[in-house]
This record gives C-alpha cells, sequence and structure tokens, in this order.
C-alpha cells in the first residue's frame, strides 16, 4: 500500500506516550482554576450575599412583606459560603475545595435562576407608590443576581475544566 501512512511506533515509545509522567498531575490541572482569579469573583458573591442581607433587614424594618424578605435572605445562606469556598478553593487549592466550590456555584447558579423573576415580580407588586425607595432596590437586586449568576457559571466552567485535566495521583507516586 503505496498512499497509507506508516504510523508503527517502537514499543518504547508506546509506553512513555501512556505512562502517568505525561498525564497532568493534579496541582497542575487545579492550576487552571487558579488562572481565573477566582479570589476576586469569590469576594464579589461574598459582598453581593451581605448586600442582600443588609438589604432584607432594611425591608423588614419598612414593614415589607416578609415573602419578598426571604428571597433576600438566600444570601446569607448561599451566597457568602460560595463566595467563602471558592475563596478558599483559590488559596490552597485541592480536589475537594474545588468540588465544594463547584457543587456551591451550582447552587447559586440555580437560586438566581429562581430568584431573578422574584425580583421582577417584586418591582411589579412595589408598585408606583412605593416605587421611590424600595423599586429602585430591586433593580439593583435583579442586577446582582444577575451578575451572580454570571459570576457563578464561569466559576462552575473553571471548576469542572480543572478537575477534569487533573488527575488523582496514584498510590505508587505518593510520598508518605
Amino acid at each position: 500500500m503505496s498512499g497509507s501512512l506508516d504510523l508503527r511506533m517502537e514499543s518504547g515509545e508506546r509506553e512513555q506516550l501512556a505512562s502517568p509522567q505525561n498525564e497532568p498531575t493534579a496541582s497542575e490541572g487545579l492550576g487552571k482554576f487558579q488562572r481565573l482569579k477566582p479570589t476576586i469573583l469569590g469576594a464579589i458573591e461574598v459582598t453581593i450575599g451581605i448586600f442582600m442581607a443588609l438589604t432584607a433587614i432594611t425591608y423588614l424594618a419598612v414593614d415589607v412583606d416578609p415573602y419578598l424578605t426571604a428571597i433576600l435572605f438566600w444570601g446569607i445562606l448561599i451566597y457568602i459560603p460560595a463566595g467563602g469556598l471558592t475563596i478558599a478553593a483559590d488559596r490552597k487549592p485541592t480536589r475537594a475545595k474545588v468540588c465544594a466550590a463547584l457543587g456551591m456555584n451550582v447552587l447559586v447558579a440555580l437560586s438566581t435562576v429562581a430568584g431573578s423573576p422574584l425580583h421582577g415580580f417584586a418591582i411589579v407588586i412595589f408598585g408606583f407608590e412605593e416605587c421611590v425607595t424600595l423599586c429602585h432596590s430591586e433593580f439593583v437586586m435583579l442586577a446582582a443576581s444577575i451578575l451572580l449568576f454570571i459570576i457563578s457559571i464561569i466559576v462552575v466552567a473553571s471548576a469542572v475544566s480543572a478537575l477534569c485535566s487533573s488527575r488523582k495521583p496514584s498510590k505508587e507516586h505518593t510520598v508518605i
């Protein structure tokens, strides 16, 4: 066969290509996560979570419907821990921390998808009389929810990429 390409390798070359030394290590793969600078993204998540919690406390002081303030308390329960885990995963990256940040940011994405329409409904519910103060803060909350959604998707994509490209070190390569 004169037109076919000869792709034969010697056995030494084949073993070298299949060896674990050519695969990325866990630290190299998790380095992809750190290139994103997740500390900044986590700090934004924490800041927005605190801002939403303070806004919820303000709403309670103004006697706004408690169902509307419940949306904002998600910030304490979801956004602040997700931002903290994202920061922790950046400072000392391990597979467990990156997986935890991944899971929490998936939860952030889901909660913002559920919460954004609720902020929109709150703008409509407040009407024109109360719209002077409360409507403006709901527009800010809606924008913050959209920003959180974008940040969480970026962190999730980066974490998945880092986890897929890293491998667990085999037992024969670990030093005890």
